[in-house]
């Protein structure tokens, strides 16, 4: 009968690597110098991998991943401080892009880009939705510009106003004061003339969302969004994380359905995505002054 974690002992060459790299102990050398799992910890194992990939002969076995499905060789050379930095000072927020679809082939390498990415318990607890219809989006804008308009009229309500602030995570309730709706007074989110200040004009959308309970799940978006902003710019293509679709669609039953997010689910994170229109002429670097070291 097939068990669920598995180490080969033919093979396991005793070097105890797995041993010593598993986070939560799950792995141990027994008396008579066997590697092997333990039962009594199992059901804390989040399949991350670690031991597999630690494993010289592929003598570890784990129900849900494999190593002809999950792991690849290492490159030998991987990219140095340099490098790192010489990319990422090419990269900026685009929000004007040209009249292009982004072909399919793309944003399946920036899935497999997100497919490297790190997670917190579960790496499926975030689903992905890639909405790859410029139509699409541009028949959802008037939806999200009709909740703006109405949250900046309400929310200047005293009492009403008062309780919807208060009911918010106090990040979210500056934000929404303090950016939002001053933006939302000087006419942006209003659509008007079809002006799109919400979506701009992407003719691609990735909507990050997991269901509502999931462990784990908001920081895992934030990851897999990072890693899918430097992967369109590895692809020449220009993103930007938008805050203002993800609440909007979480608002609106209309916009779930026609972005099929699944009930009970919530939206993290999204991605607006698509050719860049115009070309950064300079480098911008923030240095982050708040840093303390303690020794």
């Amino acid at each position: 009968m097939y068990e669920s974690h598995l180490i080969d002992a033919t093979t396991c060459t005793k070097c105890e690597l797995c041993v010593k790299i598993c986070p939560a102990g799950i792995i141990e050398k027994t008396e008579n110098t066997c590697i092997s799992f333990r039962k009594d910890r199992i059901d804390i194992c989040i399949a991350c991998g670690h031991c597999m990939a630690m494993c010289e002969t592929k003598s570890i076995k784990i129900k849900g991943i494999s190593y002809e499905t999950n792991f690849k060789d290492i490159p030998a050379i991987p990219i140095n401080h340099q490098q790192l930095m010489d990319f990422l000072m090419t990269r900026r927020s685009v929000r004007i892009f040209q009249n292009k679809p982004v072909p399919r082939e793309l944003i399946d390498k920036i899935l497999e880009v997100i497919s490297t990415a790190p997670f917190g318990v579960s790496p499926d607890n975030v689903e992905i939705t890639v909405v790859s219809g410029k139509s699409l989006i541009e028949n959802a804008v008037p939806e999200m510009s009709k909740i703006y308009m109405q949250l900046g009229k309400v929310i200047k309500i005293p009492v009403l106003g008062w309780l919807i602030r208060r009911n918010m995570p106090r990040e979210t309730s500056n934000t929404l004061m303090n950016f939002i709706v001053p933006h939302i007074e000087k006419g942006h989110y209003s659509n008007a003339g079809n002006a799109d200040d919400i979506a701009r004009n992407a003719p691609a959308l990735f909507i990050f969302h997991a269901p509502k309970g999931a462990e784990e799940h908001t920081v895992d978006a934030h990851i897999y969004l990072t890693y899918a902003l430097l992967a369109a710019h590895s692809l020449g293509l220009g993103a930007t994380a938008i805050g203002l679709i993800g609440p909007a669609i979480n608002q609106s039953k209309w916009l779930r359905t026609m972005f099929q997010i699944p009930a009970g689910n919530e939206v993290v994170e999204t991605m607006i995505l698509g050719y860049p229109k115009l070309k950064f002429k300079h480098a911008i670097v923030r240095p982050r002054n708040k840093v303390v070291y303690i020794s």
